[in-house]
């Protein structure tokens, strides 16, 4: 499938490549600038609270500055995020999102000149709320301003920004260059001012045309769509998709509790779920984390380590060319499969790696086994699979559904992820093959599952894809208990009915009114 992007989209989403990179790098300082983060700490401990740095203490010091980030990814799910909702897509995802930045950056800076790392750690706490705005609230903006064809595209691209933010840090970082105690206050001073030239570059552009409909601002919402779909694009017949998306309810916010009631909409979130468990339930977070100690028990030295990540780095990134045209190239399902098989060879090859490092030892065979499974881990995010979660949250629900969707997400994904990373250490010292065999069995199942129930939603509008779906599940067949027992299935009926009613849909209209005449009937 051939697709246009419009010009002021690829401007858009430039910005946020910009302002993804920087807060990515952000990130990356506790781990780039290890060495300087643990002279602070000893710094801190020595001077500022007397105490002796002993590897207790550093080590409690270290594992706090990495727990803190979720205490205001916490604070970001319940507060920020639904600002999204009642203040705009562009609040939260410009202006919020550019004041934690600069917040960020202080503390940073602070902490570089003064040697303190409790005002670090503030900013690590500071820095955990970025997540849900800027893998959620920040590309949902970017969707809902992107034409049908192109949501793929637009969603996948700023994959770029870890890549550009790797290699700018892991450069710079060196202690030959930035990375000393008294010059790494550099890295904060110039993501705050790159951050003040992105907010400037944000301002030209609108808030979402979808935001806009959802208030009743048709005329902004039609002069949104003008600069973002081009001039020359279908204005009526745009506006008239998002108002019939806007339509799809009654209530401007649904519960999780109304979603699950309703069966279309339930459909959709075991989906979106399965998605979720299917990802989380990869060994990409473990390989980042524990990349080094994976590599020597593999049989490699930290500075063959170091140079097998960075050229991984290098070779893999015109993959990620090809991969942001994937989704809307190829398709959802396609997408999946491709990187669904690479997932699962990948945990498959480190069971394999473990399992042979544990009975036999490293030799040359685990080391060629774990940097395919190191080019695997590299390659998969490039396919776009990871977007498809945060796609389908805009593609498979009403925009009053999305807000209860998105934080039952990432809650779901906080308290999934938790114990698969903190288990590691205990597992891999008694017995490390066994870690990886939930992996294999999860990744199985919740694979085939989503092959045969993804939808392929490619170059549909939002109403298309929901009235689709509402009728592809009021088409089921009855069960057999239900064909026997005629009261059940009345019984059965009704609620069913009651349920899909919060959807304004053809069927569920049909039903409404079937309904209504069997009880005149009556």
């Amino acid at each position: 499938m051939k697709f246009s992007v419009p010009k002021n989209i690829l401007f858009l989403i430039f910005g946020f490549l910009i302002l993804d990179t920087i807060n990515q790098s952000q990130v990356l300082v506790f781990s780039s600038l290890a060495e300087i983060i643990q002279e602070m700490n000893n710094h801190t401990l020595t001077t500022h609270f007397g105490i002796e740095p002993t590897a207790t203490r550093l080590a409690f010091m270290n594992s706090a500055m990495t727990s803190v980030e979720e205490v205001g990814g916490i604070f970001a799910i319940l507060c920020l995020f639904p600002l999204a909702d009642t203040k705009g897509r562009k609040f939260v995802a410009v202006y919020v999102r550019i004041a934690i930045t600069l917040l960020v950056g202080s503390c940073q800076f602070l902490a570089a000149v003064f040697q303190a790392s409790e005002v670090f750690l503030l900013g690590q706490m500071i820095l955990g709320s970025h997540y849900s705005i800027r893998h959620f609230t920040s590309i949902m903006y970017i969707l809902e301003c992107t034409p049908d064809n192109c949501r793929g595209f637009a969603g996948t691209f700023l994959v770029f920004a870890y890549v550009l933010a790797k290699l700018f840090m892991f450069t710079a970082a060196s202690p030959s260059l930035l990375g000393t105690t008294s010059s790494w206050f550099i890295f904060p001073l110039v993501t705050m001012i790159s951050s003040v030239a992105v907010l400037f570059f944000l301002l030209r552009f609108p808030e979402s045309p979808k935001w806009l409909v959802q208030q009743n601002r048709i005329q902004e919402a039609k002069n949104s769509i003008k600069i973002y779909h081009g001039r020359n694009c279908e204005i009526e017949q745009v506006v008239t998709s998002m108002i019939k998306e806007k339509n799809l309810t009654d209530e401007e916010k649904l519960t999780l509790r109304q979603i699950w009631e309703n069966e279309t909409l339930r459909q959709a979130f075991k989906i979106l779920m399965a998605l979720l468990i299917f990802n989380v339930f990869d060994t990409t977070m473990v390989l980042s984390v524990y990349t080094i100690l994976l590599h020597k028990e593999a049989g490699f030295t930290v500075q063959m380590t170091m140079n097998i990540t960075l050229i991984l780095t290098f070779i893999t990134v015109p993959t990620k060319f090809f991969g942001t045209f994937m989704l809307d190239g190829l398709g959802r399902r396609p997408t999946l499969l491709i990187a669904g098989v690479m997932e699962y060879m990948k945990s498959s090859l480190l069971l394999t790696t473990q399992t042979i490092i544990y009975f036999v030892g490293s030799s040359l065979l685990t080391q060629i086994l774990y940097v395919i499974s190191e080019f695997l881990n590299a390659i998969v995010p490039a396919t776009g699979v990871h977007t498809i979660r945060i796609l389908f949250v805009t593609e498979l629900f009403p925009p009053s559904a999305r807000t209860a969707v998105a934080q039952a997400l990432m809650f779901g994904g906080m308290i999934l992820s938790t114990p698969i990373t903190t288990l590691f250490p205990i597992i891999d010292s008694i017995f490390p093959p066994i870690y990886y065999f939930p992996f294999v069995i999860v990744q199985l199942i919740f694979g085939v599952y989503l092959y045969r129930h993804l939808p392929e939603t490619r170059g549909k509008s939002v109403y298309e894809i929901i009235e689709s779906m509402d009728n592809e599940v009021g088409s089921r067949a009855p069960t057999i208990s239900t064909e026997k027992t005629p009261l059940l299935r009345d019984r059965a009926t009704t609620h069913a009915i009651r349920r899909a009613s919060i959807l304004n849909t053809p069927r569920t209209r049909a039903l409404t009114i079937h309904q209504s005449l069997l009880s005149m009937k009556l």
